[in-house]
């Protein structure tokens, strides 16, 4: 075989393999068979992701803030607070206080800056060295994290927090997607307009939910999984109520029955759960029932719309199908 046959054999082959790589490419691309997402250490969905998602809240907190988190708020205003009564402003009638003598009689009378001064330092006094030097460490962090101007941030600054931000949610959200507060600041950011973006993604909003809702769904042990599938039940039923034009009313009625076998669903697991003593903390059960009252509330409110919107959307039907 000549020279000039083995090029053409060869030079067939590689444009025969062009192709089939770019025709292929395309078809993995559309199935989204192409992207690929780790899971290092086995981390996403595991009881160790679970519980580096509970300690990541703090941490988006601070970035979904713009640099200052709930609990620096409430430490600076504590302090503030403090700092007001040792300077003495007070804006409301602080300066006269009842008295109790030792013999029972109340005696009226300004009480001295010097007495108000002692009084406070001997509360001081009796708070542990621990309490105090905890204090002193949550008002250090609170104080340097605290904004020194009240510039507005720049456009750059806003990109930078809202990536950091995002990013932040949904490493969260991956190493739990049943946590409920984890999936509802996630959904909530992607369905808002926060750092100035223009326009919400309610689709991916919509994506979100329903994978939330296949996910916690297939968790039968754990009555709080069931919390976060009704919370991402009702976004889908929210979705449709806002978007109804889009949608039928087999599928208002199809997202409203899926919301309440979520409820369903969680009163039984719940149950089962208390009864075999696997969930024993009051706290976590008034926690996971004030959350299913909320929701059933908002529930009942977004079924009313719904019906509203839906008998309108069948009077418009029927008046078509007479004319």
């Amino acid at each position: 075989m000549s020279t000039t046959a083995k090029n053409l054999i060869i030079l067939l082959i590689l444009v025969a393999g062009m192709v089939l790589w770019v025709g292929y490419s395309q078809r993995f691309s559309k199935e989204n068979k192409l992207s690929y997402e780790p899971n290092v250490a086995c981390l996403k969905g595991s009881p160790y992701g679970k519980i580096l998602a509970l300690a990541m809240q703090g941490s988006i907190d601070f970035y979904w803030h713009k640099g200052s988190s709930h609990e620096h708020a409430e430490v600076l205003a504590d302090g503030d607070h403090h700092h007001d009564h040792d300077h003495y402003h007070h804006d409301h009638d602080h300066d006269f206080y009842t008295l109790t003598e030792d013999h029972g009689e109340k005696s009226n009378r300004t009480l001295k800056p010097s007495e108000h001064v002692g009084k406070h330092l001997d509360v001081k006094k009796r708070e542990p060295l621990r309490v105090r030097a905890t204090k002193i460490i949550r008002k250090m962090a609170a104080t340097a994290h605290r904004r020194t101007d009240d510039k507005q941030l720049t456009t750059a600054h806003k990109k930078y927090l809202q990536g950091v931000t995002e990013d932040k949610l949904e490493l969260a959200y991956k190493l739990d997607p049943s946590n409920y507060t984890n999936y509802g600041n996630y959904h909530l950011f992607i369905v808002t307009t926060n750092y100035g973006r223009s326009a919400a993604n309610d689709d991916a909003a919509l994506k979100l939910a329903h994978e939330t809702l296949v996910y916690c769904k297939s968790d039968q042990l754990d009555p709080a999984s069931y919390v976060t599938a009704a919370s991402a039940a009702y976004n889908v039923i929210y979705h449709i109520g806002r978007h109804h034009e889009r949608y039928s009313i087999a599928d208002a009625k199809t997202s409203l029955a899926e919301f309440d076998h979520c409820i369903k669903r969680h009163k039984e697991i719940l149950a089962l759960a208390v009864e075999e003593g696997r969930i024993t903390s009051e706290i976590r059960y008034r926690e996971m029932a004030e959350r299913i009252r909320y929701l059933t509330k908002l529930r009942e409110a977004q079924g009313k719309y719904m019906k509203r919107v839906m008998a309108t959307k069948m009077t418009s039907n029927k008046i078509k199908t007479t004319k």
